[in-house]
């Protein structure tokens, strides 16, 4: 006769410090003091989704100091999964000796009061970093290790703790633990669509991440298994008060305070930005700022000049061709190119394209430029929409797109654009970029990058760096670049001449443009070393400016 299969018994959950003996009979499996059921699930659940929720927020919190590069994106991605690695190794030992539901229920609540914690220091810490000089792959990984590796660790620990709790028998192991994990797997994915779609459009990452540490905490709470001992709701309530705390008394984050002497006019909150428009009284200035960058500045008198010098440099587009019928902006900014293009010729086609409408809204609202029937305002990707313009539709093309911490899309800076570009382009018509980088040196990798593919596609490509005239082309600086769709090579002569006819209505007018000639660059640099940026390498965002 066979002998009979021998099934080994897991104990569920228990505050005893007993051991099963040898000689105990299998059937002496500890009684669990709150079923493993919907409530566990509930914890499971909802654990992933905050995690996920968390990661995707910190990268909110990061950019406004270390921008929203491939390294921020990496560091927190790294961290995340070196968080959930100890997590799951910390949990697992530690519900072998402790399967107890109240710890882990404790643990959560320790998650999210560290959580409203990081509403508290994640500002100065970032600040720290950033006035360390640290780099800028250094900075955003020890940022994201100091803020977000603790509480990451301990909702790593939810799923081997909860398998061991909610398993009965070593038959029984493969069901649970694979249930469990999808529950973690589909609130991630949950967490990561609300996040994403519905919080960070509609709130700030202070609000985000109290409102995760606060769903957290209740159901922490409501889960909780009340009849496993005194001391261990002592300390859970202890660590709930410290959440209840967070909840009413910690306030929102900021990017930055607002300067003596300014008002906040208008704070917006995107998939793509935190927009916020700030009237400085001192100064006589409006400010959009994306985050803690200025992106446009003008005066508040009329008639709202410039006060950032590089959009002027727009206008050298009417130096290689004077009548500009059609133009489109690739970059809305505060709208300070196209609305200057406007007084210069109110009969002129003007489409300006960007990927947020909210940048949008608040050119029309904040910043004057008006939609209108030769201005039109269109929220839509920046290639794609050149990709579906007619051949030869326009006579001036300007690119002025910019992520969080100044970095141009990658897909935006590739020789396939710029040809598509010059497809879109009339003859004789131009194409006008603005970059940040050095000229010479250690940081003129993407000033090189840029001149090389733009040549690789236009003919002529002619550089204006501002600060020239000061001997600053080794420090990063706004550098505009013009192709001109034309095989007639123009010389510095011709620049000066052409820019001693131009006339304008707007407030560009003939002396400012004369003395912008002076900023060309009549001798460039050696590029043989320079990267070819293509549509399959690009690599901008870890080049340094």
């Amino acid at each position: 006769m066979a002998a009979k299969q021998k099934t080994e018994s897991i104990p569920a959950t228990t505050t005893d410090a007993a051991t099963s003996s040898a000689g105990q009979s299998a059937s002496k499996t500890p009684v669990s003091l709150l079923p493993a059921g919907p409530g566990l699930k509930l914890l499971v659940l909802t654990s992933g989704a905050v995690l996920m929720g968390l990661e995707i927020v910190g990268s909110r919190i990061l950019a406004p100091y270390f921008g929203n590069s491939v390294f921020v994106w990496g560091s927190l991605i790294s961290l995340f999964l070196i968080a959930l690695s100890v997590g799951y190794y910390i949990g697992g030992g530690l519900s072998d000796r402790y399967p107890s539901r109240a710890l882990l229920n404790t643990i959560l609540l320790a998650v999210a009061a560290l959580m409203f914690l990081i509403v508290v220091i994640g500002q100065p810490v970032c600040d720290a970093i950033l006035r360390a000089n640290f780099g800028e792959k250094s900075g955003p990984f020890l940022a994201g290790a100091i803020l977000f590796l603790l509480p990451s660790i301990g909702m790593g620990m939810v799923s081997p703790f909860a398998i061991r709790l909610a398993t009965a028998t070593v038959a029984s192991v493969g069901k649970t633990s694979g249930t469990l994990y999808a529950l973690s797997t589909l609130g991630s994915i949950l967490g990561t669509m609300l996040t994403t779609f519905v919080l960070i459009p509609n709130f700030g990452a202070g609000a985000i991440l109290k409102g995760l540490a606060g769903v957290l905490a209740l159901v922490a709470l409501g889960t909780f298994p009340f009849g496993s001992g005194g001391s261990a709701i002592r300390g859970s309530m202890a660590i709930l008060a410290a959440v209840a705390a967070g909840v009413f008394g910690l306030g929102d984050l900021r990017a930055a305070s607002l300067p003596v002497g300014s008002e906040l006019v208008r704070e917006i909150n995107t998939p793509y930005h935190h927009i916020s428009v700030i009237d400085n009284q001192v100064l006589g200035a409006r400010e959009l700022k994306f985050d803690r960058f200025t992106e446009s500045a003008i005066e508040l008198s009329e008639p709202h000049r410039s006060i950032s010098p590089y959009t002027t440099y727009f206008h050298l587009a009417f130096l290689p061709q004077p009548k500009i019928r059609r133009a489109l902006f690739i970059g809305a900014g505060g709208g300070v190119g196209p609305r200057a293009f406007h007084q210069h010729d109110p009969t002129t086609e003007i489409d300006v394209v960007d990927i947020d409408q909210a940048v949008l809204d608040v050119a029309s609202s904040d910043f004057y430029l008006q939609d209108s029937e030769n201005i039109r305002m269109i929220a839509a990707d920046g290639r794609t929409f050149v990709r579906n313009s007619p051949d030869g539709h326009y006579d001036a093309i300007f690119l002025d797109a910019f992520t969080i911490g100044g970095r141009i899309p990658f897909h935006l800076v590739t020789r396939e654009f710029f040809q598509l570009c010059r497809q879109k382009l009339a003859p004789g018509g131009v194409f006008v970029m603005n970059i940040n980088s050095a000229v010479r040196g250690k940081n003129a990798e993407i000033f090189a990058s840029m001149y090389k593919t733009l040549g690789a596609a236009f003919q002529q490509v002619h550089a204006f760096a501002l600060g020239k005239q000061l001997g600053l082309t080794d420090q990063s600086t706004n550098v505009m670049l013009v192709a001109v769709n034309s095989d007639q090579p123009m010389s510095a002569d011709d620049w000066l001449a052409k820019a001693a006819a131009y006339e304008s209505a707007s407030y560009v007018g003939n002396a400012e443009v004369r003395r912008m000639i002076d900023d060309l660059l009549t001798t460039i640099p050696e590029m043989k070393q320079a990267t070819l940026f293509t549509d399959d390498f690009a690599p901008i965002e870890t080049m340094s400016f």
